[in-house]
């Protein structure tokens, strides 16, 4: 068996103790469909079910209330942990600068930061939101999410996942409108869009699609997604954490997109900048998963 994430045996732990996943979400700060997906790996990792489903909620299984108890006990020694080593982090105090696209900075980093920031009290953080590639050697950022690897010398990264990128409809829009078959049905459904995005997906330009609201920021079309303007594309965990969205031709992928956190060689090593970076690429690798 390989080893298993930590988070998962706390998703168990909680889910026990709560017994619901809507109460454990709550209680982790997390959100139902991210706590059932990270039950389902856990039973994929230990090959045996650890609940049974039915219309009345989740009942643990012989194995899973076995295992319980272990996983409640390391989650406390986390928590002790991470209580002892605040002492040093409470003597640091500093202001670290974290630059992401409007989307990613906007809706996937503020509930990895909270997090952070919980546990570094002391440790201020700027978030820069820009399209753009922000200059990391001139100091202009700290640290920098992106989907791009760095190339020059004087960077640092590491690349912690790839998020696809799929179709996604407001649910109202599919009910009035019906959701497409295959990819030349979009031609008879309005398209929401950037036109030089479609452009760059072959099997997209080879349709000829003009985008009926388009937008040259991913934000902006998510919220034109939200608003049920009509179909569009937007990171797979976004759209699939969103209720009101549903998936159009979800078997198809237009694009994947590496993940990296980037910082200057020299401040990789420093202990705040260490502990953001560390805590940024596990947040996103799960984000990612």
């Amino acid at each position: 068996m390989d080893r298993i994430d930590w988070h998962l045996w706390r998703s168990l732990a909680a889910v026990c103790r709560c017994g619901s996943l809507s109460e454990a979400a709550r209680e982790l700060g997390s959100t139902q469909p991210t706590l059932s997906r990270q039950i389902a790996q856990l039973e994929a990792a230990v090959g045996h079910p650890l609940f049974s489903r039915s219309k009345s909620g989740l009942t643990p299984t012989d194995l899973a209330r076995a295992l319980a108890p272990v996983a409640t006990m390391m989650t406390d020694q986390a928590r002790t942990l991470e209580s002892l080593a605040r002492s040093d982090r409470m003597r640091m105090t500093t202001t670290l600068t974290v630059t992401a696209s409007h989307i990613t900075g906007a809706v996937v980093l503020p509930p990895i930061l909270g997090t952070f920031m919980a546990a570094w009290p002391t440790v201020r953080v700027r978030l820069s939101l820009t399209d753009a590639v922000a200059d990391v050697i001139g100091r202009e950022a700290d640290l920098a999410v992106r989907h791009v690897a760095p190339r020059q010398g004087d960077l640092w990264g590491r690349k912690v996942g790839t998020v696809r990128i799929r179709l996604f409809a407001h649910r109202e829009y599919v009910r009035r409108h019906g959701a497409p078959r295959d990819l030349p049905d979009l031609a008879g459904h309005r398209i929401v869009a950037a036109a030089d995005h479609i452009a760059r997906i072959p099997e997209l330009a080879s349709l000829a699609l003009r985008p009926d609201l388009e937008c040259d920021d991913d934000l902006g079309l998510l919220a034109a997604l939200r608003a049920g303007i009509g179909i569009g594309y937007c990171q797979e965990p976004i759209g699939r954490d969103d209720p009101q969205l549903v998936p159009v031709l979800p078997d198809y992928c237009p694009a994947s997109l590496p993940l990296w956190v980037v910082t200057h060689a020299d401040l990789r090593k420093a202990p705040a900048v260490r502990a953001l970076l560390d805590h940024l690429a596990e947040g996103l690798a799960r984000y990612c998963a």
